[in-house]
């Protein structure tokens, strides 16, 4: 597998896995399409936020990721938020999720203190992956208000 920074070139094979991902039930929000081409765009930037990555198998685009920059306050550091993990059904349980995660630690170990991401709970198969990576379950309660 590589992992490399998204390219415009990608943009439209992205979204469309950025359109399948987002209206799963893996995620309780389902953002509508200007969200998606705005976050896309912001993600090939590389703008101080966000990065987008995507996992390719030879030529073939397998999948996605992409990540938010933060400050954890009771962490003392930055925080690297694990925004978005997409993977096209025909390349799951391959080890790309697990690669990504790794690639992340690594890409990031001597800028950040810590690494988060959300997950639903009934998505066993993500939420192994996380686990066998390191992550532990926060327990806080995640309040947002859209402005």
């Amino acid at each position: 597998m590589n992992i490399r920074p998204m390219e415009q070139k990608d943009f439209d094979k992205v979204l469309e896995m950025m359109k399948v991902f987002y209206a799963s039930d893996a995620l309780l929000v389902h953002p509508e399409e200007p969200v998606l081409r705005k976050t896309l765009a912001d993600a090939i930037e590389a703008g101080p936020y966000v990065e987008g990555f995507v996992f390719c198998r030879e030529e073939t685009l397998a999948g996605y990721g992409m990540v938010a920059k933060s400050y954890s306050t009771e962490m003392g550091g930055k925080c690297v938020w694990i925004e978005d993990i997409y993977i096209r059904p025909e390349f799951r349980g391959q080890g790309l999720g697990t690669g990504f995660l790794k690639f992340v630690e690594e890409r990031y170990r001597n800028w950040a203190v810590r690494l988060r991401l959300e997950a639903e709970e009934e998505n066993e198969k993500a939420m192994k992956v996380y686990r066998n990576a390191g992550f532990e379950t926060l327990g806080y309660i995640q309040l947002v208000k859209t402005i």
